[in-house]
């Protein structure tokens, strides 16, 4: 909702209520003016704005049961200001953003129609207040039916308009569906609460009161708490299906994308940020969230954040105020977060990283929270390490160490993958050998001779770029292949390639002489293009390798001849 609306929400709420006390007075003043029973009401109120509780999906409050008899004990005015009232503890007791201030007009707005409508049907049914209690259920059933179902329908009206009309909400906003049902069916259920509360009061007085109160607000508390206790459940079976699909992932980019991705939707996270302590010198962050896209951009100091302190003791943290805030995470969210919890991430028993959640809401994170966080961080540290492990090992096995090329089993996996892709017609292989290599290793010696093999990787980096996939074949034999590319536009790189090579000088270190000299140094190449020269991985390269010493090395080196 937009700023303007907000404050029209606001304002439209000043008014009304100013407005609507007064005319409410008038219309339908106290008739119980007992201190003591207003109190007990009260209350009762307040105790079942704190403990409403949740069946299936719906939030329960029980005061929407009792309004009735509060209505028929103390009139309409008195009534209005207890629903408010409970109401506004309600709301309290959610611990609302700066941001959702709004609601509480909203609300108090709709409540305020509510007992509005119901009073109305209630008087319009020919309903009566006075002395009532033995003729309820006879002379006065109807109008007490039609209070329920005028608070109902207004309850309905409201929610549909402010949800269209100030929410803009399009989609899902249905007049008619299960949710209006199942809130019929509460509707239905609180009636003979109402009815048995103001008939244990008409007859017993305050003792009455109690006696149905005490085991209403009981059974709201009993209730709340197996809510709780469901909550719970949920909570850590989410966190346990979190953490397995985290320690499934083999890539450290995707361990970090699902865990962003699924974060939010467990609990209220409008920061999330992980440190790495795994050089505990050199702390890092390695991916940062922001629910808001922002280009605010804090450099990190380990002084300045709560992750230093949970890596110091080892256990997790959790600021519930604004001074409890960090300065780095007060900057990162230009002082808007209100709340954060921050865990270790722990492996085999030492701390390697620090989990971090802020969100705009006060008091966000309770001791559940932090239990279900705290397993993530477990959950996470080890994927983490498993996928660092992975990668490293993956990229042994397919990566020359030397030149950081890929290796022989790399560029054979690549090119079986590419003759059983049928959609690619056609791909070229180029083959190259450093030309009178064996001299410069004897010459200049063997550290010299690595030296120019990174040299020619590096140059074949810059020249070939993302257009094809470049592997040390062995020795000082490399290849490149080219998905896509015909012969001719092979030559021209392979061209490019040679000419690359044997334009500039490669600089090596002359031990002895204690100096850097120029040495310059060729390459003969040899190509040949699939599916027209061969019709497997092995004869493309024996055909390209053929290529390369009957065409290139034969008739003179530094040169490039193409698989006839």
């Amino acid at each position: 909702m937009s700023k303007a609306k907000k404050r029209a929400v606001w304002f439209a709420w000043a008014v009304i209520t100013a407005v609507s006390l007064p005319l409410l007075y008038l219309v339908d003043p106290p008739r119980n003016d007992s201190l003591s029973s207003i109190i007990i009401v009260s209350t009762v109120f307040l105790i079942t704005a704190l403990f409403s509780f949740r069946v299936q999906g719906t939030d329960i409050i029980v005061l929407q049961g009792i309004g009735l008899s509060a209505f028929l004990i103390f009139g309409l005015f008195v009534e209005a200001i207890m629903t408010q009232f409970g109401i506004l503890v309600y709301l309290m007791s959610q611990r609302l953003s700066k941001n959702d201030l709004y609601r509480i007009p909203v609300n108090s707005i709709m409540f305020f129609g509510v007992s509005v409508s119901a009073a109305g049907a209630y008087y319009g049914l020919g309903g009566q207040t006075e002395n009532i209690a033995h003729v309820l259920l006879s002379f006065n059933l109807i109008p007490v039916i039609g209070f329920y179902v005028a608070a109902y329908l207004a309850n309905e009206i409201i929610i549909y308009s402010y949800r269209k009309w100030l929410l803009r909400v399009q989609e899902n906003n249905k007049w008619f569906d299960k949710d209006m049902i199942w809130e019929a069916f509460v509707t239905l259920l609180m009636m003979p609460l109402g009815i048995s509360f103001y008939l244990m009061y008409s007859s017993m007085g305050l003792a009455g009161m109690f006696i149905i109160a005490i085991p209403m607000v009981a059974l709201s508390i009993i209730i709340r708490l197996i809510n709780i206790s469901q909550d719970l459940v949920r909570f850590l079976q989410s966190v346990n299906h979190l953490g397995q699909k985290l320690t499934e992932e083999l890539s450290v980019d995707h361990v970090m994308d699902l865990l962003f991705s699924k974060i939010p939707g467990m609990l209220s996270a409008d920061y999330i940020y992980i440190i790495s302590y795994r050089f505990p010198e050199k702390p890092k962050i390695l991916r940062l969230f922001r629910k808001q896209e922002s280009e605010n951009f804090v450099p990190f100091q380990q002084e300045a954040d709560v992750s230093l302190d949970v890596y110091r003791q080892g256990k997790a943290l959790i600021g519930t105020r604004n001074q409890d805030m960090y300065p780095f995470l007060y900057a990162l969210s230009d002082g808007h977060a209100k709340s954060f919890l921050s865990v270790p991430m722990m492996y085999h028993g030492q701390v390697i990283g620090v989990l971090t959640v802020a969100s705009h809401l006060s008091k966000a994170y309770t001791k559940t929270a932090r239990i279900g966080v705290e397993i993530i961080g477990d959950f996470l540290a080890i994927a983490l390490e498993n996928a660092r492990t992975f990668e490293i090992r993956k990229k042994e096995s397919e990566q020359d160490p030397l030149t950081d090329l890929f290796n022989y089993r790399y560029l054979m996996n690549v090119l079986d993958r590419m003759y059983n892709d049928l959609t690619l017609s056609t791909f070229s292989v180029i083959m190259m050998d450093i030309d009178d290599f064996k001299t410069i290793n004897d010459t200049h010696g063997h550290q010299n001779g690595n030296a120019v093999l990174i040299g020619v990787a590096n140059r074949l980096r810059s020249t070939v770029g993302e257009k094809g996939i470049i592997a040390r074949y062995g020795g000082e034999e490399f290849t490149v292949v080219l998905p896509g590319i015909d012969r001719n536009i092979c030559f021209a790189m392979a061209e490019s390639i040679r000419q690359a090579v044997a334009t500039d000088p490669f600089m090596i270190y002359i031990e002895d002489e204690h100096r850097y000299r120029q040495i310059h140094v060729t390459i003969s190449i040899g190509i040949s293009t699939a599916r027209a020269d061969a019709s497997g991985p092995a004869e493309l390269i024996n055909n390209a390798d053929h290529a390369m010493y009957v065409g290139a090395k034969r008739k003179g080196k530094n040169r490039v001849a193409r698989y006839v």
